[in-house]
């Protein structure tokens, strides 16, 4: 198969995962495991995907990007390291699949940054009822900006090769002032996430708990996992007074 033509049936695949992810029938295709096996079917090497794919998914596993927080893109990793790493080349492939999906951070961030102004104007359409354009804006403008920030790379990557990774990597490196903007901007997303969270939440109604947990963490230092056995605890418990106190 032609380099071009593999180069751009890879970039379409790659698209297809990020589409699933972002829609309401969520098949997994865009965990590292499935992008990577069927990375593995379209180039016939369908062992170094499930490697790949495997070795990628357990780096993934309990890793979301919770309030817009931005993690390393194991689905391109997945895909380019396949590819580079077919005919039982492992070691090559991880070896590029990690900073494939540690340098498509930045290209997330670029692409949350972007699709702002296709969420808000998707709230105008919705204050002006105006459902065709609320649908373009969220269902065809916004996903084809998360479909082809994957396209792409994907696309130049496969269809250039190696030399296009290293290269982007270090265009980063010798311009630290647009790894600084880009850092600063990914920095305030998850905080705006977190906001926007709190903002649907019944803080009002139940400050303690925010409060509770804030200082769990802040001051004392509980780890992530720990902060959310005791929140199932506190809330167990919260709702066992509740209904006790209703049943009587």
């Amino acid at each position: 198969m032609p380099t071009i033509l593999t180069a751009l049936i890879l970039a379409i695949w790659a698209y297809i995962c990020v589409y699933d992810m972002l829609s309401p029938n969520f098949f997994m295709l865009s965990r590292p495991l499935i992008a990577g096996f069927g990375t593995g079917i379209i180039i016939g090497d369908v062992q170094t995907g499930l490697m790949i794919g495997g070795t990628l998914e357990l780096m993934a596993l309990g890793v979301y990007t919770y309030g817009g927080a931005t993690i390393p893109d194991y689905l391109v990793g997945a895909i380019l390291g396949t590819y580079f790493g077919r005919g039982g080349n492992f070691d090559v492939g991880i070896a590029l699949a990690i900073p494939a999906a540690l340098l498509l951070t930045q290209v997330d961030i670029l692409n949350r940054f972007l699709n702002f102004v296709f969420v808000h104007r998707a709230d105008r359409y919705a204050e002006e009822g105006d459902d065709k354009g609320f649908d373009r804006m969220m269902v065809t403008t916004s996903h084809m900006i998360w479909g082809f920030s994957r396209f792409i790379p994907v696309f130049l990557a496969v269809a250039f090769g190696e030399p296009v990774v290293a290269a982007v990597s270090n265009f980063f490196a010798t311009y630290p002032w647009i790894n600084k903007g880009i850092t600063t901007v990914g920095g305030i997303l998850p905080a705006v996430g977190f906001a926007m969270l709190l903002k649907i939440l019944p803080v009002e109604k139940y400050p303690a708990f925010l409060i509770l947990g804030f200082v769990l963490f802040a001051y004392l230092n509980i780890p992530l996992v720990g902060l959310a056995l005791l929140g199932v605890a506190v809330a167990l418990i919260f709702q066992y007074i509740k209904y006790e106190r209703e049943a009587a």
